[in-house]
């Protein structure tokens, strides 16, 4: 097998552990409308118990919660269904819903944090509210919010069930009686004159909720490998950095980005540009073309010329820590486990040894994000 069909091979591969199971986590409950209306009424019922519990993170109750484990244990406990412990496994978990369709006992969504990814659930109990466990604010612990609330709805994403649809109107939602006592035809024209403007206010919202998606971070490495032709041992092997941007979207992100590298073991300068798709918080894989100027020559101080192939040119695969908040910024440990594909002179394939010891490098640094509307 030729080294480039291999590395081909390893790279689906990566695709397909990483990717398939977030494709193929969300739920399969069966239930009639009449049982889910039942669960759905018992979830929303049990969940009010815990109403004044403090937050604390990693919380599972009875006496503390975080978000997430509010979630995970009014679940659990009430109907007996497990959900992971997460909120982004859950929210793999569950199936989208539009908003037109949300029921008391569905799941919504929330961005709080400038990483891109959801980060926040509540348990929606009908009315525009929700239950949730909340860390910051005037109200901290197990209290009741408002889908219309500024800041809950300027950092809501989407709505989705894990539990089948109810046709119950005991949990359909319904709007708030007017505070001066208007009636139903008035409801009925006001309802009739939000149809006729949603599809303005739709442009406008997505507009908004596309900035906020975007995604910038910027990284800088140190990069290194183990071995060269000659022998094995820690090797320098440069340094790069990297401007990238994705698109937070609610599964998979795709994603752009650059590098200018130096590679000190081939004593020469790339410039790879990379499509990217960013799994989840913690992994990214990456691939793309690869400009490359100078000589190089094998890392081994020979004087053997090779360059770079401009496509294929680099795949790979990153992975970083848990980001820290600084200021508007999140800041994390990012490593790279990349491969830049590299011919002899005249275009032919280097031995597989030579291949491998060149072309694999290890690139450890610091990756620092930030959404592209703070830096608009």
């Amino acid at each position: 097998m030729s080294t480039r069909k291999a590395v081909f091979l390893s790279f689906v591969f990566f695709l397909f552990v990483l990717v398939v199971p977030q494709l193929c986590a969300q739920n399969n409950i069966s239930m009639s409308p009449s049982e889910a209306a039942v669960a759905r009424k018992k979830l929303v019922d049990y969940s009010k118990q815990y109403i004044g519990k403090p937050y604390m993170s990693g919380g599972i109750g009875p006496n503390a919660f975080d978000c997430s484990g509010l979630i995970f244990t009014v679940s659990r406990e009430s109907i007996g269904v497990q959900l992971p412990r997460t909120t982004q496994a859950i929210f793999s978990f569950c199936k989208d819903v539009s908003d037109k369709e949300r029921e008391a006992g569905d799941l919504v969504f929330f961005k709080t944090t400038s990483s891109g990814n959801v980060s926040h659930v509540g348990l929606y109990i009908g009315s525009n509210q929700f239950i949730h466990a909340a860390s910051d604010g005037p109200n901290t612990g197990v209290i009741i919010s408002s889908l219309k609330e500024s800041y809950w709805k300027s950092h809501y994403f989407c709505t989705r069930r894990y539990l089948p649809s109810s046709n119950s109107e005991l949990l359909a939602d319904k709007k708030p009686a007017d505070s001066t006592g208007s009636s139903t035809a008035a409801t009925s024209a006001s309802k009739s004159t939000q149809e006729k403007t949603s599809s303005l206010a739709f442009v406008r919202n997505d507009g908004d909720s596309f900035l906020q998606s975007l995604i910038v971070d910027v990284s800088a490495s140190f990069d290194w490998s183990f071995f060269t032709p000659d022998y094995f041992r820690l090797n320098a092997r440069g340094f790069d950095t990297m401007v990238h941007a994705r698109y937070a979207g609610k599964n998979l992100q795709p994603g752009l980005g650059t590098y200018i590298r130096y590679d000190s073991g081939t004593e020469n300068f790339q410039f790879p540009l990379v499509l990217t798709l960013t799994l989840n918080e913690f992994c990214r894989v990456f691939a793309g073309p690869v400009i490359s100027v100078g000589k190089a020559h094998l890392p081994d101080d020979s004087d053997e010329k090779i360059k770079n192939s401009f496509f294929p040119g680099i795949l790979g695969f990153s992975f970083s820590t848990p980001s820290v908040k600084i200021g508007k910024t999140f800041v994390s440990i990012v490593q790279d486990i990349h491969y830049t594909v590299f011919n002899d002179r005249e275009n032919g394939a280097l031995s597989f040894g030579k291949s491998v010891t060149t072309g694999l490098v290890l690139a450890s640094g610091i990756r620092v994000t930030l959404p592209l509307k703070s830096v608009l």
